[in-house]
């Protein structure tokens, strides 16, 4: 499994979600949306559907959960146009087409209500409980961003854009020789999110799909949002596909960016981010911002990081006891589930996907 990504993360206002990435308008797409309460088999249900295509030689992304990066909240197999995803809070999905392009899975079935309802009290309490650490961390999340909000905005009034795009463009001359007269395409994945072990960057994603890995240094990203942006538009000009980590909260922007037929990736960091990547390059983008302007906001600047920085290892912990809570809960349920009947419908989702023809000829094969 080493190709994982998240599509969601904890923002101010929320949940940032980028789960319709797991139901994509293309031809023959299938998507099987889990449903059912916490302990009730769904993470170990995609893990062993995983573990079971792989030994096939079919390659899976397999989405983490950010609240627990141990837990997976879905499983792509792109050879086969085929998603398995938990479609519930946070990330709730409704199937546009269902039957069609999707079915719902109800593990809810496999569970004994009689043992819930005797249990209602405790189940309600920890999960108002769980909903408040999750509060906490949402609180906690909006102030970082209006102290970080407050550096960035220095930054953006100090940079530099004609020399930003000037190496971009040399960047792209560089990398992107033209590939074909087709644009390529693009797939949002998020290589890192607010998780309980605070902003969690996936190191080994971005080592097995880039041997080129170049990290840009940039306290508060704004030179590196300008950058990555020009590269993205010109790499997808070129006809290379790109994979795209944006912030979370902004869809549009671009934070991380790979290609993986250069298997090469340009990589943001900051003290509030840091990457824990070995990197083939490391480029430094002070040069891209008004010297002059940044010196004279220096200690704005170094209370901005640092503040924001204590504040997000606060929103971790509330994550972490979001944690406790859930895992309390889902104990709950695991004492109620019937795990034989879980297995059956995995069993039947595993040879489902491998038999049925999802797309064309040849789907079972890798290339």
């Amino acid at each position: 499994m080493n190709e994982c990504y998240f599509l969601g993360s904890s923002v101010p206002e929320g949940f940032f979600s980028c789960f319709d990435q797991l139901m994509p308008p293309l031809e023959g797409w299938y998507t099987y949306v889990l449903k059912g309460g916490p302990g009730t088999g769904k993470s170990t249900l995609m893990k062993q559907i995983a573990r079971a295509l792989e030994e096939r030689e079919l390659h899976c992304e397999c989405i983490r959960c950010s609240s627990d990066p141990a837990s997976l909240d879905a499983v792509i197999v792109p050879s086969l146009r085929v998603s398995i995803a938990d479609g519930t809070a946070p990330h709730t999905l409704d199937l546009p087409y269902p039957g069609a392009r999707g079915e719902l899975v109800d593990l809810g079935r496999c569970w004994d209500g009689q043992k819930l309802r005797a249990r209602e009290a405790e189940i309600v309490a920890v999960t108002e409980e769980n909903k408040a650490c999750h509060a906490r961390c949402r609180r906690f999340l909006a102030s970082a961003q209006a102290v970080f909000d407050d550096g960035a905005r220095v930054c953006r009034q100090a940079l530099l854009p004609r020399q930003t795009e000037r190496y971009a463009a040399r960047l792209a001359n560089r990398y992107f020789k033209p590939l074909s007269a087709q644009v390529g395409t693009q797939r949002l994945r998020l290589l890192d999110a607010v998780t309980p072990l605070g902003i969690l960057f996936l190191s080994e994603t971005a080592e097995a799909l880039c041997d080129h890995r170049v990290v840009l240094e940039d306290a508060f990203g704004a030179a590196a949002g300008v950058l990555l942006s020009a590269l993205r538009e010109r790499a997808l000009a070129s006809g290379y596909d790109c994979i795209v980590s944006p912030p979370p909260g902004e869809r549009n922007g671009v934070r991380h960016l790979m290609i993986p037929a250069l298997s090469l990736g340009f990589f943001t960091q900051g003290k509030c981010c840091p990457l824990g990547l070995q990197a083939t390059r490391t480029v430094q983008l002070r040069r891209f911002y008004d010297g002059e302007q940044l010196r004279s906001h220096k200690t704005r600047l170094s209370f901005a990081q640092k503040a924001a920085k204590e504040l997000l290892e606060e929103a971790a912990g509330a994550l972490i006891m979001a944690k406790e809570r859930h895992d309390a809960l889902e104990a709950l349920y695991i004492d109620a589930m019937d795990f034989r009947a879980v297995g059956r419908i995995r069993d039947r989702l595993i040879e489902e996907i491998w038999q049925r023809d999802w797309y064309g000829e040849g789907t079972q094969t890798t290339e």
